[in-house]
């Protein structure tokens, strides 16, 4: 299982927060014992100087057969100092005492790394040597050689201890702040998930940041647009077929008065299809108004008693194997959507199976035919409202163009969808998808 970046705003914002502050803690800690080394190496240097300073003082006084006795009384281990007539570092031309810090040992740094490796010999992070030349007042030098020691832990127990409580204290009123932040966003999304055109909408959000506020109230406001816009417009729609029906039965008794036996059945063809596009243009008007209220219903039930409904001699209808699950569903609409794919599967097959899956909290129900199939920069393009792939002016061919459209707008206000696939042996498979509550009962 592969560990990568979290989804959760939250996890997100907490994981940011605490790698910049574990970042600025360790700089922080860096810069701090850079300047503790720095500090020890400085005492180490001034105090060798000083020690170096006295000797020259003191060595007039000393007789020259015991000076390098007492030079090397003087000394340690760490500590080495030595007369000679040459001074063991370069020095400038007044004559003034010159020192170096090199590596100890001697050993050379590659070039690319010196300055690095210089720096981190004056901070004490890495072993060095001083050496150091003083002038005496015979002419000689007082060449000093010392081995630097390196400070202590540069991270005291205490102030790690602090950095790390800080740290901590620091990253809790963060997830504290972060949490008063996300937990109005996660209410705002239910209650977005929640919102149907059928009803008024849920409560507003009214905690949390003000930006949230104001995204509740602008959810809120575009909802109720929404809503009145979808039943103006099926106002207007539903008074447009009622007003058509009229005319149209006007016609259809008119048209028996025609004595010609072929124009008055050629009229009568005409004013069906006249009333079934009307008809089927205001059930795509009303969309879902006719919805209801969600009862616990089982979706594979419902397609397996449509299968039945529709299986005939002429256009079979096999069911495979079928789950059984239980979720709050809108039964009427579903069982439209279903029942148009099914047909269109029929009119354009001459067998169709169906099969049904649930994987977690999807139900898919696949509709399969051994048609034709569809070509692939037609698949979504068959979607769109009055949209036909068949050229021909027969109904009993080419429908309308809205048996596919009005099966996925009832399919996605359900929270599902349907998705057309060609299949690989030859026809065309329809799958559906609806959400199954995870709370409902499953065998």
């Amino acid at each position: 299982m592969s560990v990568g970046w979290p989804r959760d705003l939250s996890a997100q914002i907490g994981l940011t927060t605490l790698a910049a502050l574990i970042f600025t803690q360790i700089l922080f800690l860096a810069l701090f014992g850079a300047e503790r080394g720095l500090s020890h190496v400085e005492e180490q240097r001034a105090d060798i100087i000083r020690q170096g300073e006295r000797l020259v003082g003191l060595l007039p006084k000393i007789p020259e057969v015991a000076r390098n006795d007492v030079l090397s009384a003087a000394g340690s281990e760490r500590v080495i100092f030595r007369l000679s007539d040459t001074p063991m570092v370069t020095v400038s031309s007044d004559g003034d005492a010159q020192m170096e810090l090199a590596a100890r040992g001697g050993s050379v740094e590659h070039s690319g790394y010196e300055p690095l490796a210089a720096f981190a010999r004056q901070i004490g992070l890495t072993p060095a040597t001083l050496r150091l030349s003083l002038p005496t007042s015979d002419g000689q030098w007082l060449n000093i050689e010392a081995s630097l020691e390196r400070p202590g832990a540069f991270l005291p127990p205490r102030l790690l201890l602090g950095a790390i409580l800080s740290a901590l204290a620091v990253w809790i009123v963060m997830r504290f702040l972060v949490a008063r932040i996300t937990l109005p966003l996660r209410q705002l999304a239910e209650t977005a998930d929640a919102l149907d055109l059928d009803r008024n909408p849920p409560e507003r959000i009214e905690t949390g940041p003000s930006e949230v506020k104001v995204l509740a109230k602008a959810l809120h406001s575009l909802h109720a647009r929404l809503v009145n816009a979808v039943r103006e417009r099926t106002r207007i729609l539903a008074a447009l077929g009622h007003d058509l029906r009229s005319p149209i039965t006007a016609l259809r008794l008119q048209a028996e008065f025609v004595d010609e036996d072929q124009l008055r059945e050629r009229i009568a063809r005409i004013l069906d299809e006249m009333q079934e596009m009307t008809e089927t243009t205001l059930a795509y008007a009303r969309g879902l108004s006719e919805a209801g209220d969600k009862r616990p219903s089982d979706p594979f039930a419902l397609v397996a008693r449509l299968a039945e409904e529709l299986n005939t001699t002429a256009s079979p209808v096999t069911l495979g194997s079928m789950p059984v699950v239980t979720t709050p569903l809108r039964e009427l609409p579903v069982r439209r959507a279903v029942r148009n794919l099914i047909e269109n599967a029929q009119r354009y097959g001459d067998k169709v199976h169906i099969s049904g899956e649930l994987n977690g909290s999807i139900a898919r129900i696949h509709v399969d035919d051994d048609g034709p199939g569809i070509p692939l920069e037609d698949l979504q393009r068959v979607f769109s409202p009055f949209e036909r792939l068949e050229k021909s002016r027969s109904r009993d061919t080419g429908g309308h163009g809205l048996g596919l459209t009005i099966a996925r707008d009832i399919l996605r206000a359900q929270g599902g969808d349907v998705e057309l696939l060609n299949r690989a042996e030859g026809g065309l498979r329809a799958t559906v998808t609806l959400p199954v509550d995870p709370g409902s009962d499953t065998p």
